[in-house]
């Protein structure tokens, strides 16, 4: 089968900084639908790109919610099934506390993932924006259970497991960690339908998630310090979300046909100038 371009390009957290990088990036790669729990924000995204002379549909969608979810799945195969999926929907470890930002960004993720998954043939990519912070370290015994997210007592059993409380921040670190372990995991289903899976892990990027996480922690400060690479223009955080988008739409196209199943930094060098200068991760 050859690859076409027809098809459903899906962007969640379409209404973020990131969302509305993604949504320009891949505009005239497929029918572009773009969800977010904000709809007056997305029908500003949605103003703006048609003023562009760029046509996308909008779902309200919260991605927990497996009704919300199948609306947009419904709406995929009405237009011929998926392009594209770059899940950018997400919050940050000061938006909510650990159960809700696991609920969010694990359970979320693995719900989308699910109900797109029949939707997906010969040259579909599902691209996860996940964090680096997925490289912490976390209990290996934690791990397994990461694995099986979509599961009914899916937050008891992790909360019972932690020997810490479950906060925002370990919320958020079990989250990413998890989203990184189900794109090795699931890479061989979506290869059996012709797709890939990839998830990308940001370090600091200048969005406003970005600077709500910056203010008043020290941590941050030092964070941007040891980041090598500054990109100009995307102060006070060093990285900008076109930087994510330009990934995104590389690993949605052709060129990008035999990566799958892996995660790839884009951190302006954090993650490894971190580990070197004795910082953990």
């Amino acid at each position: 089968m050859s690859e076409s371009k027809d098809g459903a390009v899906v962007i969640t957290g379409a209404a973020g900084g990131m969302g509305i990088a993604v949504a320009n990036a891949l505009s005239g790669t497929g029918e572009l639908i773009l969800t977010d729990l904000r709809e007056t924000e997305l029908d500003a995204v949605r103003e703006s790109l048609h003023a562009s002379g760029v046509t996308a549909r909008t779902v309200a969608c919260d991605v927990t919610r497996a009704d919300d979810v199948a609306r947009v799945a419904a709406l995929v195969a009405d237009v011929g099934g998926l392009r594209s999926l770059v899940h950018a929907a997400g919050v940050s470890p000061k938006m909510a506390e650990g159960r809700r930002v696991l609920e969010v960004d694990l359970v979320g993720t693995a719900r989308v993932l699910d109900a797109l998954l029949p939707h997906a043939s010969v040259g579909s990519a599902a691209i996860w924006i996940g964090s680096i912070a997925g490289y912490a370290d976390v209990d290996s015994a934690l791990e397994p259970i990461l694995d099986d997210p979509l599961a009914a007592d899916f937050l008891d059993v992790v909360e019972a497991a932690l020997t810490v409380p479950l906060d925002g921040a370990m919320g958020y670190v079990l989250a990413k960690r998890g989203v990184m372990r189900a794109c090795e995991r699931l890479s061989g289903a979506w290869a059996e339908r012709g797709g890939r899976i990839v998830s990308i892990a940001p370090g600091l990027i200048d969005t406003e998630m970005g600077r709500l996480e910056m203010a008043d922690d020290d941590l941050i400060t030092v964070m941007i310090d040891v980041t090598p690479l500054k990109r100009p223009g995307c102060e006070p955080l060093p990285g900008c979300p076109e930087d994510i988008a330009a990934l995104a739409a590389f690993l949605c196209s052709e060129d990008a046909s035999f990566i799958t199943g892996c995660d790839i930094r884009i951190d302006g060098g954090l993650v490894g100038n971190g580990r070197h200068l004795g910082l953990g991760g």
